[in-house]
C-alpha cells in the first residue's frame, strides 16, 4: 500500500510538473508569442513605409508646388476684390479709364468642378491700348477670359488718336469645394 501511495505521489508530482509548463505555455507564452509576431509584422510594415518616406516627401513637395500654381489660376473662392485690384492695376498702367466693374452671381460649370463668375467691365481707351489691356488680362496668373466686347462713343482727339468706350464681359473661375 505504501508502494501504491508512493507511486501515486510520483505520478501526481510528474503530472503537476507537466501541467504547470503546459498552463504557462497556454496562458502566457502563446499569447506573448502571438503579440511578438504581430509586432514583428508591424515593424516590417513600418520599415517599408520608412523606406518609401523620402520618395513620398519629394512627391508631396512637388504636389504642393503644383497646387500653389493651380490655385493661383483657379482659386478656392471668388476673390473678387483682389481681381478688381489686379484689373484696375492693368487698366491704370495702360493709361485707360475703368468706367465700371460689375460682377454677377456665379454659375456652376457643367462639369460641376468649378464656378464661372461673369463680370461686366467698361473702359475708356483707344483701340491699341484696349488690345494691350486684353493681352495683359490674358497673361494674369488667375484665369480670366475676355468675351463679347463692343465699342461705342468714339471721340476723335486728333488725327492719330480716337478714344472710345469698350464694354466687354469677362469670366473668372474658382474651384467648387464641394466636389468629392
Amino acid at each position: 500500500m505504501m508502494g501504491e501511495i508512493d507511486s501515486k505521489k510520483i505520478v501526481l508530482v510528474i503530472a503537476g510538473l507537466l501541467i504547470l509548463p503546459a498552463l504557462w505555455y497556454y496562458f502566457y507564452f502563446s499569447d506573448a508569442n502571438t503579440r511578438i509576431n504581430n509586432l514583428r509584422g508591424e515593424i516590417e510594415r513600418l520599415q517599408q513605409y520608412e523606406a518609401k518616406l523620402p520618395v513620398l516627401k519629394r512627391n508631396y513637395i512637388k504636389a504642393k508646388k503644383e497646387f500653389m500654381i493651380y490655385s493661383a489660376q483657379l482659386p478656392l473662392k471668388e476673390e473678387i476684390p483682389s481681381l478688381l485690384v489686379q484689373l484696375n492695376g492693368i487698366v491704370r498702367s495702360e493709361g485707360v479709364s475703368l468706367l465700371s466693374f460689375t460682377p454677377y452671381n456665379a454659375v456652376l460649370s457643367s462639369t460641376k468642378l468649378y464656378f464661372i463668375k461673369p463680370i461686366s467691365i467698361s473702359i475708356r481707351a483707344n483701340y491699341t491700348t484696349c488690345g494691350e489691356v486684353f493681352e495683359r488680362i490674358s497673361k494674369m496668373k488667375r484665369l480670366v477670359k475676355v468675351k463679347n466686347f463692343s465699342i461705342t462713343n468714339p471721340k476723335i482727339v486728333n488725327s492719330k488718336l480716337v478714344i472710345m468706350n469698350i464694354n466687354f464681359n469677362a469670366e473668372t473661375y474658382y474651384f467648387n469645394k464641394k466636389v468629392k
